[in-house]
């Protein structure tokens, strides 16, 4: 909640690694001393399990989708149908890792988007049970092996991080191979001796607190998170759980009536906290949270997890019900909730809702592919992988077009105009083409390794340049002409495009629907921002032999943006990237104004 009411602020987030570990210790605490009086059974475990996770989980799916059936365009529904659909059946983490980065600009467009967490602990508690019999079953419950196993369990549970960073970093972040070791960390608790002495347990508490306090303040929000400061959160969370023979002054201090009682509620409360505030912002199609939408949500999720609490929890809890009958009900309430959203998907989000020129606007949504077109050569396949290339003719002309993603909805276009040249890549989404890039690893990694094993072997008619630049990035391309000039006859360099605080389709599409204002302009809180750049690169770059050529201007002629391209779709699919036919048309604005190649 802190991390989210505060707009990313804070590290909050790792409020879910502090989760794992506590559930991994009560849940393996409980699992352990069933097992150990020969006591435990898979179907007693599991009923516990859909008592305390699917009653709150159905509410808060529910509200959702009613929320959303009224606020959100039909392809928006549809994703909604998806989430909601895998977040009942406990598999959101994998439709996410699929789909979407929890630091990324959609996220704040996925109001289901906080049960992955939920995903990734049911999907532990699949296999922890039988893990924790077999070990029963060789050794015993209390004994070194079973402490070097889940040692080694997550040793290497830990160690998958660093092999599925970079490329795989979404990965990463949602699925259980690489979060499974905070969970056992919590399990390994149990078998380890309680803390005795003095001194040993107040120390070893306080520092769990620092470490957690620590967490939450100094840790960056970033795409490549969990990595080694994961750490922090959980080794914090492990070291205040740690049973002990006596109460420290951070025991006294946690267990004050306050935090207890938000400690009762907090389950409904994580459910409830997330999917007002992204229909509120659909809503009022805003990128950010002002103070008293925070203070509102805040008081809003909080009434919400009292009521689901006192009316939801702790009834279905308490029946004693038998065990067979709460897996079989429950899978049915599931079942029976997810034909809901299944409607919205096979509807195609449920278009009679508006009128019929929104329903025509919505089936142009979707993002517009450009026709497949294989590059002559993909220079990240080759520093990557060690992949070959065909070999360059010298009656062939031959362009490098080198950046992120600002350059990828570019290529297509770009080989459409110029159909006589060879068109090569070097694109990897977020990397900026620079030389001495910095940043994330990859792009470091990946444009260290160009410039330094592979443009000395090759030699181009032009190279283009084309990037989301911001504000101090494209100062280093001065250096970068410089390493590139001897490589290329000529040098092009395409400047940032215009920006929206939410995806252009769901903004025309915002007069057809309940929302707060479906002006444009409103929601362009980048504009000024972005002429700067764009005023500063063409001054900057005019001193050296590079070509400079504003898509600024070509997107938005005397400031007046295009918002369709020919073909009827929205000019771009998301907040800044171009469809197939937008990307076209940009590119021929730009050769109205010189942009020719080679």
């Amino acid at each position: 909640m802190l991390f989210h009411y505060s707009n990313g602020r804070t590290a909050g987030f790792v409020g879910v690694d502090i989760f794992f570990v506590i559930s991994g210790f009560l849940i393996t605490r409980i699992i352990a001393r069933e097992i150990v009086a020969g006591q435990f059974q898979f179907s007693a475990f599991y009923a516990r399990r859909a008592r305390r996770i699917i009653p709150a989980l159905v509410a808060v799916v529910l509200f959702t989708v009613a929320g959303g059936l009224v606020l959100l365009s039909p392809p928006a529904l549809v994703l909604l149908g998806k989430q909601a659909i895998t977040a009942l059946f406990g598999v959101s983490n994998v439709y996410f890792w699929l789909t979407s980065g929890y630091f990324s600009r959609e996220a704040h467009s996925e109001p289901l988007l906080h049960t992955w967490s939920l995903g990734v602990e049911e999907q532990f508690y699949l296999l922890w049970p039988m893990a924790l019999l077999l070990l029963h079953r060789i050794w015993g419950l209390w004994g070194k092996p079973v402490l070097l196993v889940i040692g080694l369990f997550i040793a290497l549970s830990f160690g998958s991080i660093r092999i599925l960073t970079g490329d795989y970093e979404t990965f990463a972040f949602f699925m259980l191979p690489t979060r499974a070791w905070q969970l056992a960390t919590g399990g390994l608790l149990v078998f380890l001796p309680s803390l005795h002495g003095h001194r040993w347990p107040g120390v070893l508490k306080a520092a769990g607190l620092l470490f957690i306090l620590a967490a939450i303040l100094l840790i960056e929000p970033d795409a490549s998170y969990p990595s080694f400061s994961a750490l922090l959160p959980t080794v914090g969370a492990a070291l205040l759980i740690w049973p002990s023979d006596r109460r420290t002054y951070v025991a006294n201090l946690l267990s004050i009536r306050p935090l207890r009682y938000f400690g009762k509620i907090s389950y409904s409360l994580y459910l409830w906290h997330w999917p007002p505030l992204v229909l509120l912002l659909t809503w009022s199609q805003s990128a950010s949270l002002s103070l008293v939408q925070s203070i509102f949500l805040f008081l809003f999720a909080w009434a919400m997890a009292q009521l689901s609490w006192r009316f939801v929890e702790q009834p279905f809890r308490r029946k004693s019900t038998g065990n067979s009958k709460v897996l079989v009900t429950s899978a049915g309430v599931v079942c029976v909730v997810a034909l809901i959203p299944l409607g919205f998907v096979l509807s195609d989000g449920a278009p009679a809702r508006i009128s019929e020129a929104g329903r025509e606007l919505s089936k142009k949504l979707d993002r517009e592919e450009a026709d497949d077109q294989s590059v002559f050569c993909d220079f990240q396949e080759v520093i990557e992988t060690g992949a070959e290339c065909a070999r360059f003719s010298k009656n062939e002309e031959h362009i490098l077009v080198m950046g992120d993603s600002h350059a990828d909805h570019l290529v297509w276009a770009i080989k459409d105009a110029f159909p006589a040249v060879k068109v090569s890549t070097l694109i990897r989404s977020g990397c900026r083409p620079i030389v001495a890039s910095v940043g994330r690893k990859n792009c470091v990694e990946m444009y260290d390794a160009f410039f330094r094993d592979v443009l000395p072997d090759h030699r181009f008619d032009a190279i283009v340049l084309s990037a989301r630049w911001r504000n101090g990035q494209y100062e280093n391309l001065e250096p970068t002409v410089a390493a590139l000039g001897a490589y290329a006859d000529r040098l092009v360099v395409l400047g940032q495009t215009v920006e929206y605080d939410h995806p252009l389709p769901e903004l025309l599409l915002a007069k057809y629907l309940p929302r707060r204002s479906s002006d444009i302009q409103n929601f362009m809180s980048r504009w000024a921002e972005i002429k700067q750049i764009d005023e500063h690169m063409a001054r900057s770059l005019s001193d050296i032999p590079v070509e400079y050529y504003s898509v600024i201007e070509a997107v938005c002629p005397d400031d007046d943006c295009t918002l369709f391209s020919p073909s009827g779709y929205p000019l771009t699919w998301d907040y800044g990237h171009f469809n197939a036919s937008g990307a076209r048309l940009v590119v021929e604005r730009l050769q109205s104004k010189g942009f020719h190649l080679p």
